[in-house]
C-alpha cells in the first residue's frame, strides 16, 4: 500500500466544525483473520441455486432505477432543437473527440499529492483508488473503465468493494458476478427511520436478514480480462446486541462462522484467505438474529491497483451526515484509499430548495468526516454533469445549477487538500447534455441525466487523463 505522508495539519479540519478540541483521525479494527482452502467455484448457477435455495418472498425486493423529479422549469435555459433552430451538431459538446482537455484543479500542493499517487502505480506499487458518489458512480461504467484501463496497464488487485447481495435493481458491479435471494432487506440513507438507520458503515448502505434461506454471492469472471482471480476477501459486519451469525463458504468449503453478536453497534471485519485464483464468495445468515452487511472488498496481493465503487443512485454529499459517523470514518480508514474521490452533485443541483450556501456548508461537513477517515489520501471532487429536460419535440430545458454547484466544490476542496473537476465543463458545457442525446452513437440517455455507457467510458479515459497530467514530467 501506498504510504504518504500528511501535509495538512490537524487545525484545518477545524473550519468546518464546530468543536473546542480538533477532531482526531479514525482507527479502524483488526480484522479476523482466517484461511481458506478453496479450489475453485462450484458449477451451479446462480439461476439453479436461486430455484434450489428456494429463497424468501418476504423483504425488499429490487427497486426501479432512480428519476429525480423535475426541478423548476421556469428558471432553466430553453434549447430548441431541429428545423429552423439549432442544428445539434453546433451544440456544445458535440464533437467530445475535439473538446480540450479539462485538467484538475487546486493548488500546487494537492494537485502534487494526486501526482504521488499515480507515480506510484507506474512504480509498480499496490495503489488504491476509492470513489464514493449517486447513479453516476452506482453503474459502475465511469469507475469500472477506469478499473479495466489502469488494471490492464498496471496490474489487476482485485474488485475492491461490492455489496454480496444487490441493494436494487440495477445495482451492479463490473467484472465482477453478483446473486442474491429476495429476502435480504436494503439500507441506506433516508430509506428507512429509526434507532439502526444510521449504521450504514462507510458507503452508507446495507443489507440485512435473519433467514437462513437467504444468500448472496460474490463470483470471479471467467471470460472477462479482470475480475478472473482473488486472494482475499475482507467482509464488513455489524457487531450488534441481538446479532446473529453469518456463515461465509469460499467455493464448496466449509462455511466459516462470522459472529455478529456483541456490544454496540461497532464495526467488525473478517479477512479470508484464499489461494490466489477463481473463488465464489457465499455469504447467508445462520439463522440465529439478524446478520447487517456493510460490504466484502474482494483483493489480491502485490503491486498493482484496486478501484472501489461505492455509489448509490439519487444520493447527495449529505447522506453522508445521515451516517454513524464512527462506523464510517472507522470503515474509510480501513480500506487505507491512497486516493478518494466524491463524484456527488447531480442532484444537489436538482434541488431548487437547496441554496449553495446551505450546501457549502454541508459539503465542508462531509469532507470532515472524510479526512477523519482518510487524512492522508489525495482527493477529487468531482462535479455534477450537464442536464436536460426535453420539453416538446424538438425543444429541451437546460439545468441552469449545475455551475453553481461546481463552483462550490471549487471552492471548498482546497480547504480539506483536495482537487476538483468539472464534468459540466469536461462534456463541453452548458448544453452538452443536448447534443450527447442527438449524436451517433448516443453519449447520454434519453432521460438527459445519465450518460450511455460509451458516454461514461469516454468520460473515464479524459478523468484518467487528468489524473494522469498531475504527474511531473521528466
Amino acid at each position: 500500500m501506498l504510504t504518504l505522508v500528511s501535509l495538512f495539519p490537524i487545525l484545518w479540519l477545524g473550519c468546518a466544525v464546530q468543536a473546542t478540541e480538533a477532531p482526531q483521525t479514525a482507527t479502524p479494527p483488526s480484522p479476523r483473520v482466517v484461511s481458506v482452502d478453496a479450489f475453485g467455484p462450484p458449477s451451479l448457477s446462480c439461476r439453479e441455486a436461486l430455484g434450489l435455495a428456494n429463497p424468501s418472498t418476504a423483504g425488499d425486493k429490487p427497486n426501479k432505477p432512480y428519476i429525480p423529479p423535475d426541478a423548476d422549469l421556469d428558471a432553466m435555459r430553453h434549447v430548441q432543437v431541429g428545423g429552423l433552430q439549432t442544428d445539434p451538431a453546433s451544440l456544445p459538446g458535440a464533437n467530445p473527440d475535439a473538446l480540450p482537455p479539462t485538467p484538475l484543479e487546486g493548488t500546487p500542493e494537492d494537485l502534487a499529492r494526486v501526482g504521488r499517487v499515480m507515480a506510484a502505480i507506474t512504480a509498480d506499487q499496490h495503489v488504491r483508488l476509492s470513489f464514493w458518489g449517486a447513479s453516476h458512480t452506482s453503474a459502475d461504467w465511469w469507475t469500472g473503465h477506469i478499473r479495466r484501463q489502469l488494471q490492464a496497464e498496471h496490474g489487476d488487485q482485485g474488485h475492491g468493494f461490492i455489496l454480496p447481495a444487490a441493494l436494487y435493481k440495477h445495482y451492479r458491479g463490473a467484472d465482477i458476478n453478483l446473486c442474491r435471494t429476495d429476502g435480504w432487506k436494503s439500507w441506506w440513507a433516508g430509506r428507512w427511520s429509526g434507532p439502526f438507520a444510521d449504521q450504514l458503515g462507510f458507503g452508507g448502505m446495507a443489507v440485512t436478514s435473519d433467514d437462513a434461506d437467504d444468500f448472496g454471492w460474490v463470483q470471479t469472471t471467467v471470460s472477462n480480462p479482470q475480475g478472473r482471480r482473488v486472494s482475499r476477501y475482507d467482509v464488513f459486519t455489524l457487531r450488534q446486541p441481538d446479532g446473529g451469525t453469518l456463515l461465509a463458504s469460499v467455493d464448496d468449503s466449509e462455511p466459516v462462522p462470522i459472529p455478529t453478536l456483541g456490544p454496540g453497534p461497532s464495526l467488525q471485519i473478517t479477512r479470508l484467505l484464499v489461494p490466489d485464483g477463481p473463488h465464489r464468495l457465499k455469504l447467508r445468515p445462520k439463522g440465529d438474529g439478524q446478520v447487517r452487511i456493510f460490504g466484502v472488498s474482494a483483493e489480491r496481493e502485490g503491486s498493482g491497483v484496486i478501484v472501489d465503487t461505492i455509489g448509490i443512485r439519487g444520493k447527495e454529499a449529505r447522506s453522508w451526515l445521515q451516517w454513524d459517523a464512527e462506523l464510517a470514518t472507522q470503515g474509510i480508514a480501513a480500506l487505507g484509499s491512497d486516493l478518494v474521490v466524491l463524484a456527488y452533485g447531480t442532484n444537489e443541483a436538482n434541488d431548487p430548495s437547496y441554496d449553495m450556501d446551505a450546501y457549502r456548508a454541508d459539503l465542508r461537513r462531509v469532507l470532515t468526516l472524510l479526512r477523519l477517515g482518510a487524512p492522508d489520501a489525495a482527493c477529487v471532487l468531482v462535479g455534477p454533469t450537464d442536464r436536460a429536460k426535453k420539453l416538446g419535440q424538438d425543444s429541451y430545458a437546460i439545468w441552469g445549477r449545475t455551475a453553481p454547484v461546481a463552483q462550490v466544490q471549487r471552492e471548498v476542496a482546497p480547504e480539506f487538500g483536495c482537487t476538483s473537476w468539472d464534468w459540466q465543463t469536461v462534456t463541453g458545457g452548458p448544453g452538452s447534455m443536448v447534443a450527447w442525446m442527438h449524436r451517433d452513437p448516443a453519449f447520454a440517455s434519453k432521460d438527459g441525466i445519465h450518460l450511455t455507457r460509451a458516454g461514461y467510458e469516454w468520460s473515464a479515459e479524459r478523468f484518467l487523463d487528468a489524473l494522469w497530467a498531475t504527474v511531473p514530467k521528466e
